[in-house]
């Protein structure tokens, strides 16, 4: 069965956001929604409509955390914008991310999802206490050289 899951797609985050009350831990945002007769059960759609939310939030991530490849064209005719493409790409790995907070809900009809993921640069937030930071990590490839 095929099911079509649709991300809602916002405008990337300039710089490095950080919760305030998640102090050294970069958080990023991600919506997803699916139209529950694409899915066989509201389980479904409510597991689907999450699974996007986290692909747009890593997505966000990664734009954070690495940047984004734009690249564009235009098609000009006599003085006049025939057509202009814009695309973008987003490569990179992405460890150890965790759930900051996720909300999914029914609206008109839809099941839409909320989710916030964060990677942890430091041990200060409650969240990263148990977790390997960024710091953590690069301090330990440091040491060995």
């Amino acid at each position: 069965m095929k099911v079509k899951c649709l991300l809602l797609l916002l405008a990337g985050f300039i710089g490095v956001a950080q919760a305030d009350d998640l102090p050294g831990v970069v958080t990023a945002q991600g919506f997803g929604t699916v139209d529950p007769a694409m899915a066989k059960t509201n389980a479904q759609a409510r597991m689907l409509a999450k699974r996007a939310a986290q692909l747009d939030a890593q997505r966000q991530l990664s734009e954070q955390v690495k940047g984004i490849e734009l690249r564009a064209g235009s098609t000009v005719e006599e003085y006049e914008v025939k057509s202009d493409i814009i695309a973008t790409r987003v490569k990179t790995w992405l460890q150890g991310t965790v759930v900051v907070d996720e909300k999914v809900y029914e609206q008109e009809g839809t099941w839409i999802a909320e989710v916030v993921l964060g990677i942890c640069l430091t041990n200060e937030a409650d969240i990263c206490k148990e977790r390997e930071s960024l710091e953590a990590i690069s301090n330990a490839a440091n040491s060995q050289y």
